[in-house]
């Protein structure tokens, strides 16, 4: 009687051993039906889930599908659940708005990265409506709208332009190195000018620069100098030769 070469369990004429997965050596195909024995699948029988109508295995997009869905009853729960307690306590909505609000932007963005995968624009377009909208909904839920509109909208807005676009310029070049870092050190000093600008029109209604221009004269010559190097110093030269190495 055959046993697993691995773990010593009788298999008999089994393709594979059912404790531990490793293939029979000694199994004899079925001629009746070759495919029996064959694993097609190529993975590990573990790996395999038993559906009612028989075995299968989840491809990507049907985890993504059933982990979207997965999150979306939790989720829904948790709402109901807060707004029930809230009610019960306050009988009115009030303090469960806060994560109410948190919870519906994160099922957003899981629905644009889990459901969207394959509606690239859709689902930049939805994530990056999100965060903004997010805000919106606190400062209407906190009864003053006025800090969402002319300071955290702004900021948030800010911040997806330049991460978008320090996403392109990696995405474009051809060489990576020293100019990755040149580009973030850049995108660094844009958000200082820009986050001193929209607190200054929040707090005083004009624009006084104070720390954002010292925090760019540091920063820029910096990417300057690291995208020489990059570019012509790095590009031009071995640096194995230049350091003697």
């Amino acid at each position: 009687m055959p046993y697993c070469p691995d773990c010593g369990v009788e298999i008999g004429n089994a393709p594979r051993c059912p404790l531990c997965g490793s293939p029979n050596p000694k199994a004899v195909p079925d001629v009746q039906n070759p495919c029996k024995d064959a694993d097609i699948t190529g993975k590990h029988p573990a790996a395999n889930i038993i559906f009612e109508g028989g075995e299968g295995i989840f491809s990507k997009e049907e985890k993504r599908t059933v982990l979207w869905e997965v999150l979306s009853v939790a989720f829904a729960i948790a709402i109901v659940v807060l707004g029930a307690v809230n009610l019960f306590e306050s009988r009115r909505l009030s303090w469960s708005l806060y994560p109410v609000v948190s919870i519906l932007l994160l099922w957003v963005e899981a629905t644009a990265f889990l459901v969207l995968k394959n509606m690239q624009a859709l689902r930049i377009v939805l994530g990056a409506i999100a965060p903004p909208a997010f805000l919106l909904a606190l400062g209407f839920v906190s009864g003053s709208p006025r800090w969402a509109f002319g300071l955290a909208i702004p900021i948030a807005v800010l911040v997806e332009s330049l991460t978008g676009a320090l996403v392109l310029a990696i995405g474009k070049s051809k060489r990576k190195g020293l100019n990755l870092v040149a580009y973030v050190l850049v995108a660094v000093a844009v958000l200082c000018i820009g986050l001193e600008m929209f607190i200054d029109l929040f707090a005083r209604g004009v624009v006084v620069f104070d720390w954002a221009p010292i925090c760019a004269i540091a920063l820029l010559p910096i990417a300057g100098f690291l995208l020489y190097l990059h570019y012509r110093v790095v590009k031009a030269t071995n640096l194995r030769r230049l350091f003697h190495l």
